[in-house]
C-alpha cells in the first residue's frame, strides 16, 4: 500500500512538472513570434502635421472673431432673425430711409381744404394711407412705394397690379444736384421709363414672420465670401444668381436661380442678369440653399457687403458674419455706408462693377474678400511692429449707435 501511494505521488509530481515545462515552452515561443512580427512590421507613421490651408483658416478665423456682428448689431443693420429655436420664420427690422427735404411751393388762390372734399386725397399732407375698411376687396389691396420713382402703387397680395401707370425714373446718383445718368437736373422728369413699378419686397420697420428661412446645424467650418445678385418680380426682389469664393480666391460655388415669382424687371444693368440667363437656369431657392449647407456650417463665418440683403433673398439664418460695410464705416457715420465700388478702388486699387453688362457676384465676392484680408493683414502687422506693452487694442466691430452719437 505504501508503495502504491509513492508511486501514486511520483506521477502527480512528473505530471506537475511536464505541464509547468509545457507553459513556459509555449510562451516563449508566443514571445518570439510577437518579436519577429514586431520587427518585420513597418514603423508606425507620425501623425500628418495640419497643412498650411487648415493653419492659414484657422488662423483667419482667430482674426475675425473682434469683426463678427453681434445679434444686437445684425438686427439694427436689418439682418434677418430668427423668432424661435428652429422655426423657418424670420423677421427683420428696416431702417427707414433718410427724410428727404420736401420744395413746396404755395398757392395763395388754392381753395380751402376740407377733410372728406375732393380736394382731399385720403392720404394726408405726408402721403400717410388712410384708414381702411374690413371688406375682402380692401383687405387684398397692398400699398408699396416704388424704389425708383418714389410713387405710391397698388397691387393685391397674389402680386396682380392695382395701379396702372408707368414708372418714370433716373437710375443715375446724385451728383452736385444732377442726375449721372441724364445730366438733368435734381427732381427733373425721369429719362427711363418702366412699365412697372417695383419693390424691395421689404418696407420700413418690422417685417415678417416671412417662412421659408433655413439655418446650418452641423459645424463645418471655414471662411467664405458671398454675393448675390437679383432681379424684380411681384414679390419684390428675387434671387437670381449667387457665388461663394473661398480664403484664397478659388470659386467654390455659383449658379443662376429661377425666381419663384413673375419677373418684372431683370434690373440688368446692375444685376448682369439677362432672361436668357434665367431661361436655362434650373435651380430654385430651395435648391440654392440645400447645396449651400452642404458646405456652411453654424461655425462658418461668411463675408460680405450689405450681406443682410444677401441673406433675405437667400432666406438664410446666419450669425457667423463679418459685413465690410462695417469694417469699412462711412465718415458720416450710420446710416451712411460706402459702396464696394470705393473700397475697392480705393484699398484695393481695383475698379469694379464697371462693366456695361452689369455686376458680377464673382467679381463682388473676390473683392470682398481681399478687403477682409487686406483688413487683417494691417491689423496683423501694426501689432508686429509696436511692443507688446504698448499695443492698442484690436479694432473693435462697428457700432451703428457709437458712429451716430
Amino acid at each position: 500500500m505504501q508503495h502504491f501511494c509513492n508511486n501514486l505521488h511520483g506521477w502527480f509530481c512528473q505530471d506537475s512538472v511536464m505541464s509547468t515545462v509545457d507553459i513556459a515552452s509555449i510562451a516563449e515561443h508566443r514571445s518570439r513570434i510577437k518579436n519577429r512580427e514586431r520587427k518585420s512590421a513597418p514603423p508606425a507613421r507620425p501623425p500628418s502635421p495640419p497643412s498650411p490651408q487648415a493653419i492659414f483658416l484657422k488662423e483667419l478665423a482667430t482674426a475675425l472673431q473682434p469683426h463678427l456682428l453681434s445679434p444686437k448689431r445684425m438686427w439694427e443693420l436689418g439682418y434677418p432673425v430668427e423668432i424661435e429655436p428652429n422655426s423657418t420664420k424670420a423677421v427683420m427690422y428696416i431702417n427707414p430711409p433718410p427724410q428727404r427735404k420736401l420744395f413746396t411751393s404755395w398757392d395763395v388762390n388754392a381753395p380751402e381744404f376740407v377733410p372728406g372734399s375732393q380736394n382731399d386725397s385720403g392720404r394726408g399732407s405726408l402721403g400717410s394711407t388712410p384708414p381702411r375698411s374690413d371688406s375682402d376687396e380692401e383687405a387684398d389691396e397692398v400699398e408699396h412705394l416704388c424704389v425708383r420713382c418714389d410713387k405710391v402703387f397698388h397691387m393685391t397680395r397674389d402680386g396682380e397690379y392695382l395701379t396702372q401707370s408707368f414708372c418714370s425714373y433716373h437710375w443715375g446718383r446724385v451728383v452736385d444736384r444732377h442726375y449721372s445718368c441724364c445730366n438733368k437736373a435734381l427732381r427733373s422728369t425721369g429719362c427711363t421709363l418702366g412699365r412697372f413699378h417695383v419693390w424691395s419686397g421689404t418696407k420700413p420697420g418690422m417685417n415678417g414672420p416671412i417662412e421659408g428661412f433655413v439655418r446650418a446645424r452641423l459645424s463645418r467650418g471655414g471662411v467664405y465670401a458671398l454675393d448675390t445678385e437679383m432681379c424684380y418680380t411681384t414679390a419684390g426682389l428675387e434671387l437670381a444668381s449667387v457665388a461663394v469664393v473661398a480664403a484664397n480666391g478659388r470659386l467654390v460655388y455659383k449658379t443662376h436661380v429661377k425666381p419663384s415669382s413673375t419677373i418684372l424687371c431683370y434690373n440688368t444693368r446692375f444685376s448682369g442678369i439677362r432672361p436668357r440667363d434665367l431661361e436655362r437656369a434650373t435651380k430654385t431657392l430651395r435648391d440654392v440653399q440645400n447645396d449651400l449647407l452642404g458646405f456652411i456650417g453654424t461655425d462658418t463665418i461668411l463675408l460680405g457687403h450689405a450681406l443682410e440683403n444677401d441673406l433675405r433673398v437667400l432666406k438664410l439664418l446666419h450669425s457667423a458674419v463679418v459685413d465690410t460695410c462695417a469694417m469699412f464705416p462711412h465718415a458720416r457715420g450710420f446710416p451712411m455706408r460706402r459702396s464696394l465700388r470705393s473700397l475697392s478702388e480705393e484699398f484695393l486699387g481695383r475698379r469694379v462693377q464697371q462693366s456695361s453688362a452689369g455686376h458680377s457676384a464673382l467679381e463682388d465676392a473676390r473683392a470682398v474678400m481681399d478687403l477682409v484680408l487686406l483688413k487683417v493683414h494691417e491689423e496683423r502687422a501694426f501689432r508686429e511692429r509696436r511692443p507688446i506693452s504698448k499695443q492698442l487694442p484690436l479694432l473693435q466691430p462697428y457700432d451703428p449707435l457709437v458712429s451716430a452719437a
